[in-house]
């Protein structure tokens, strides 16, 4: 009977492991610029002279092999030039403790691959979420935003799950990925630890890389409106 059961056992392991691995995308590592384009098919000037005179030099992540299947994702922190330098420092050293296992979350039936990456998810007191927000933001309506949200809490002794996330959508075209997501999400913890489903304050740091990258009257600033696609960097490209 022990055996039958151990024989059980080791047969839904591999049929697990099998799954994972039939699922399983690795990502192609490398530093990733920034290009004008949109959701990754190019826009504006095509030959590499007016592309590279118009697109600004700008490096948006990196992802970094971390072992067979495993990867690290660095994000350009002074790319958030409304933050202050604690602040980008901060998200920084967030990354330094994840790590991403490759692998695949088909939600648009089978045709889109996502890569998530979990930067941080702790709990956190009200004393330092303060002091977080005020590093992410020297813009005044921002910072109005996040001062009357706290002053509606009401409660000094809150506390709050932290969560930084990082996503990375795959182009149909090799050497290209959409960076769809960039955020940290706080939310209200009760008085058992447990989190609320929604979150209490949101933070789109994507937003603010965003917004920096073109002028406002540039030609080319509605291509960052809502996503940017970054193309990995080859030598003489």
């Amino acid at each position: 009977m022990a055996s039958r059961f151990f024989i059980t056992v080791l047969y839904s392991i591999v049929i697990l492991s099998s799954f994972f691995h039939v699922h399983a995308q690795a990502i192609e590592a490398g530093q990733y610029y920034y290009f004008i384009s949109e959701k990754c098919e190019p826009r504006g000037p095509q030959t590499p002279e007016e592309r590279g005179a118009v697109t600004p030099d700008v490096m948006l992540f990196e992802v970094v092999p971390a072992g067979i299947s495993d990867y690290f994702v660095h994000m350009n922190t002074e790319a958030l030039v409304h933050y202050t330098e604690e602040g980008q420092e901060y998200l920084t050293r967030l990354e330094e403790a994840q790590a991403y296992t490759a692998g695949s979350d088909n939600n648009e039936g089978g045709s889109v691959i996502h890569h998530d990456f979990m930067l941080q998810r702790e709990a956190i007191n009200l004393k330092e979420l303060i002091a977080t927000l005020n590093s992410f933001s020297q813009q005044q309506t921002e910072k109005g935003y996040y001062y009357r949200t706290i002053l509606a809490l009401g409660d000094e002794s809150a506390r709050f799950k932290a969560v930084t996330r990082v996503r990375l959508t795959e182009s149909a075209v090799a050497n290209r990925m959409l960076l769809t997501d960039y955020s940290t999400s706080y939310y209200l913890l009760d008085k058992t630890g447990n989190a609320n489903d929604i979150p209490y304050i949101s933070v789109d740091h994507y937003a603010s890389m965003r917004k920096s990258i073109h002028q406002y009257n540039s030609p080319f600033n509605v291509y960052t409106t809502t996503h940017v696609c970054g193309e990995k960097w080859e030598p003489g490209f």
